[in-house]
């Protein structure tokens, strides 16, 4: 996994006011979400994967997602839930 590639990330992801509990890996793109809802218009951010593995290591259990594949859990420390993204 090449660490220094360019996720997707929510505004509240960014700014580190909550946590990342909902990834997909889809079309070669990574998204890494707080899993809430966001305002209209309340775009996507980039980030470097490699910063986001620093703030939160949990994510290395999942960089082994297959394409088309997502993986959210309740909380950090739960377990990840693997399924297809449909």
């Amino acid at each position: 996994m090449e660490r220094e590639r360019a996720a997707f990330v929510c505004r509240h992801v960014f700014e580190g006011s909550r946590p990342i509990l909902l990834a997909a890996h889809e079309e070669g793109d990574w998204q890494f979400l707080c899993g809430e809802e966001h305002e209209p218009g309340d775009g996507p951010r980039v980030v470097g994967l490699n910063h986001l593995i620093e703030r939160e290591p949990g994510i290395n259990e999942i960089l082994d997602l297959k394409q088309h594949w997502e993986a959210e859990r309740r909380d950090v420390g739960s377990p990840w839930i693997r399924r297809p993204i449909e």
